[in-house]
This record gives C-alpha cells, sequence and structure tokens, in this order.
C-alpha cells in the first residue's frame, strides 16, 4: 500500500468526471499558466481538476509511474521509472492518509498552507494563502492568479548556469 492523489471533489474547476479518479504525475509543460502547472490531471480521462485527497492504494509507485510513461505514448527507461517513484514518493511523504493537498509548480501543498515561499519548476511563488484556497470562496482567484499568463514570467525563474546557454557575461 502506498500513499496517492485521489481527485477530492470537483469543487472550482473540474473537467474530470471519472468518479473514483486518481491523480497523474506531474505532466508540467513551459506553459505552466494553462493549468498544467496549477491543477491535477486524471489518470484515466487526462481532464483536470483542482483538490485532491490522499488514499492509500494497493499499487506501488513504480506502477503509477510506468502507466503513466505509457498512457502518454512515449517510452520509458527502467531509471526513468525509478527516478519517478523515488520522486513521487518523496512529493507524497508528508502527507496523511485524507488530507486535502493541490499541485503547484512541481510541489503537492495542503490546501491550508499558509504564509510560504518556494522555487518551483518555472517560478519563483510567494503566498500568504494559496489561490487555490481562495478560490473556494473567490472562484475567479485561480484564473486570477495562476491561470495569469503575466504572473508567471513576471517570476520566472532565469538560470544563469553557463553550462546552460547562457553565455551573460562571456566575451568573444
Amino acid at each position: 500500500m502506498v500513499k496517492y492523489i485521489a481527485k477530492a471533489n470537483n469543487d472550482v474547476l473540474s473537467n474530470c468526471d471519472c468518479g473514483d479518479a486518481l491523480a497523474a504525475g506531474p505532466a508540467q509543460l513551459d506553459c505552466p499558466w494553462c493549468g498544467c502547472g496549477w491543477l491535477l490531471s486524471c489518470t484515466k480521462c487526462r481532464k483536470a481538476f483542482t483538490y485532491g485527497r490522499i488514499v492509500e492504494v494497493d499499487r506501488s509507485y513504480e506502477d503509477f509511474v510506468r502507466e503513466d510513461f505509457q498512457t502518454h505514448g512515449g517510452g520509458s527507461t527502467p531509471e526513468d521509472i525509478s527516478d519517478g517513484a523515488e520522486w513521487m514518493a518523496e512529493a507524497l511523504s508528508a502527507f496523511a492518509v485524507g488530507d486535502v493537498v493541490v499541485y503547484l509548480d512541481g510541489v503537492y501543498l495542503p490546501l491550508e498552507a499558509t504564509n510560504f515561499a518556494f522555487d518551483g519548476w518555472f517560478a519563483q511563488h510567494d503566498f500568504d494563502r494559496l489561490p487555490h484556497a481562495v478560490a473556494l470562496t473567490q472562484p475567479e482567484a485561480l484564473r486570477n492568479t495562476l491561470g495569469d499568463q503575466a504572473y508567471w514570467l513576471e517570476r520566472e525563474l532565469v538560470d544563469g548556469d553557463p553550462e546552460d546557454g547562457d553565455d551573460e557575461g562571456d566575451e568573444d
């Protein structure tokens, strides 16, 4: 048995109609404002939903990762599967069964998280309260913040490591 994320409800933003939806692993692209950076995706229909609940399932993380690769039609190596399973185990380790979680830029967070800042996969975030939580009383909060391309681009992380192709400071 491992901890995993199931759809908690259809509140605020949910295009998934699956009754027993489990969340796919993050498939975040370079356009996180489209929803891939702040919504969960169903393993069955691939449609998005906002809120997940931690459940126990009788499968391994390796099984989930392997299935996710197969569903996306992409090949995977044993190392890809192992790395993905290790990431998922670590990402869910702090949660208890029953916790409500949301996704934001490479991190699963408890819905009630407050006063936090972190560097995600794409951008730097600093919130008093998650837009996902605010959206429970102000539904437009998600699209007005995380759905806004400007929000992400203004906070985009820039890696100045020359190994990544940044020639800043180099003279020819």
